[in-house]
């Protein structure tokens, strides 16, 4: 499918006249591949269909993936309202550009069982481990592990939870 033709999809995808559950059965129906039973609410932007969504995800307003690498959601993950997932970036160039041209591109995976919280910004080639809470506004640029509570810029754990 052409990038104009996808990008209009896309908006048709996120628009507030479309029901979850046809949402859902849309999506599935032009490539991405998700559960049945994943709910994603009006206004989320996935630009790409390198995504694959396990059963019982629910993805609040406003979620945004760039759509350059894939993304991986688990089972059971909760997603905050406004969420962003970055999968690519550029390398640091010299001072005449310090932004290089070339697109560098990692995939992001999220493990089950967890809940981003709202305004997450999650960069590329992140892993969010299962069981893990990301506190509303954490910008998680490296790895977690399993059963924790991360919040801050950048996140940091900050508390064991109960496996």
């Amino acid at each position: 499918m052409g990038d104009y033709s996808f990008r209009v999809l896309n908006a048709f995808l996120g628009s507030e006249l479309l029901p979850a559950f046809m949402r859902t059965k849309l999506m599935r129906a032009i490539g991405f591949q998700m559960s049945k039973q994943a709910t994603i609410w009006a206004g989320a932007n996935l630009r790409s269909t390198k995504v694959t969504i396990g059963p019982g995800v629910f993805i609040n307003v406003g979620f945004y993936h760039d759509g350059y690498e894939a993304l991986y959601i688990g089972s059971n993950v909760r997603i905050g309202p406004f969420v962003r997932i970055i999968t690519a970036s550029h390398e640091i160039g010299p001072a005449h550009q310090r932004g290089l041209i070339e697109v560098v591109g990692k995939p992001v995976r999220i493990e089950d069982n967890c809940w981003v919280g709202s305004g997450v910004t999650i960069l590329p080639g992140v892993t969010v481990e299962k069981g893990c809470v990301l506190a509303a506004c954490a910008v998680v640029y490296e790895n977690t592990d399993r059963d924790g509570l991360y919040a801050g810029n950048p996140a940091r754990r900050v508390r064991d939870l109960s496996p």
